[in-house]
């Protein structure tokens, strides 16, 4: 990567963290890449593609298409004063790393660009800049559904994500294949019992002593009705009940959420959840229980996974890769990795010297990660084409749940 190609990286970067959008709102970021891309008249670009979408495709003929992607929305988090290129929109902030992921798409549309100049690409590649990757619309939908209903995948063979890991330094990546990062389904519940005066509760049914019943059950769902060797989470994030000191209510609400790392496990800790629910029940109580479903696991596609590994070896020998699961957090990628082989990687994005995580207001990222991303995505979709065009696809899938061959 040229210094001049450098330099626009850590531009465009800052730019879209100065200037964040929630999802489904991000209009200016929508028209900013749209204009940089423009700049490349090799690509055919669309915009309003699954509401704020854009979609570049740059390459010729007829074979299959690699589609790369990257997430554009922030989230609903002050940014503290003095932070590099801090937030101009207060409450909204980049906290889990799209700008960082946009811009390395960005940059990696230069070098493709370049490639097709040249000859050099060896078939078509699709850009995605994708909205709503943090939250879902009221039927429950994040960007990856609305930018699959609206064909993105449409004769796409293969597909690349990349996301930023601020708790790792710059130089290491994380790569798994298999199921790599969680489910996300939300439950909301309401415990209910009969209302009355805080000094009689024998003349009322208490539904906050129900909901302590149920929860005790919830919390031991992981512990005592999933194996031990698969991996699952139920969280309560929030309860709800009551008005005053002195008068018992007639009921709690509850929200929390269920992760799981396999569609088996997943269907196990919703039919629990409600199974802890009928506790209320045997007490003389009653419940509500709503599942809403959120994200799929991410399994990653071992063809694709290699691809991944293959082209960062043939960049950076010198990346320390570790073999692991990426934790129990969800991404929307996965709706696509379920359509199509693809895979996602997590990037080491740690400042040295700052502590900080995704989805926090300490969120840091330093800027060696963006020339590493945006040679990286290039890289594996050119190499996934030449595979593809080939019929040379390595595939690892008997390796299932390990690591990618190195």
């Amino acid at each position: 990567m040229t210094p001049e190609a450098g330099e626009a990286l850590v531009r465009d970067r800052r730019h879209l963290h100065a200037h964040p959008e929630l999802a489904f709102y991000e209009f200016e970021t929508a028209a900013y890449i749209a204009e940089r891309l423009h700049q490349w008249s090799s690509f055919r670009v669309r915009t309003g593609v699954g509401g704020t979408g854009v979609v570049a495709d740059v390459g010729e003929g007829t074979g299959p298409v690699v589609l790369l992607r990257a997430d554009m929305d922030a989230l609903p988090i002050d940014e503290p004063i003095g932070a590099e290129c801090v937030s101009q929109s207060p409450g909204r902030m980049h906290a889990c790393g799209h700008d960082g992921h946009s811009a390395m798409l960005l940059g990696a549309a230069g070098q493709l660009h370049a490639w097709h100049t040249a000859g050099e690409l060896g078939g078509r590649v699709r850009l995605v800049f994708q909205p709503a990757e943090e939250a879902d619309d009221p039927e429950g939908h994040t960007g990856a559904y609305h930018l699959i209903q609206a064909g993105v995948l449409d004769e796409v063979a293969m597909a690349f994500a990349l996301h930023v890991n601020p708790e790792a330094p710059l130089g290491v990546v994380d790569l798994w294949t298999g199921y790599a990062m969680a489910s996300c389904d939300v439950f909301a519940g309401t415990v209910t019992g009969r209302g009355g005066h805080a000094g009689y509760p024998d003349r009322a049914l208490d539904p906050i002593w129900l909901f302590g019943q149920v929860l005790t059950a919830i919390h031991a769902i992981v512990s005592r009705r999933v194996s031990p060797l698969d991996s699952a989470a139920v969280t309560v994030g929030r309860v709800v009940g009551g008005t005053a000191p002195n008068v018992m209510p007639d009921a709690v609400k509850v929200e929390g959420t269920l992760r799981a790392y396999s569609p088996a496990v997943r269907q196990q800790l919703a039919a629990e959840v409600d199974r802890a629910f009928q506790v209320a029940r045997v007490l003389g109580g009653d419940y509500r229980l709503d599942i809403r479903h959120g994200e799929p696991p991410l399994r990653n596609d071992g063809r694709a996974n290699q691809v991944l590994a293959d082209a960062l070896a043939s960049l950076s020998p010198h990346v320390r890769v570790r073999r692991q699961p990426f934790g129990m957090g969800a991404e929307d990628f996965a709706y696509i990795a379920e359509r199509v082989p693809a895979a996602l990687a997590f990037v080491g994005c740690g400042v040295e010297g700052q502590a900080s995580t995704l989805h926090s207001p300490a969120f840091a990222l330093d800027e060696g990660v963006l020339p590493l991303g945006a040679t990286w995505l290039a890289a594996a979709a050119r190499t996934a084409l030449a595979r593809l065009r080939t019929g040379t696809l390595a595939d690892n899938a008997d390796r299932e749940g390990g690591p990618v061959a190195w």
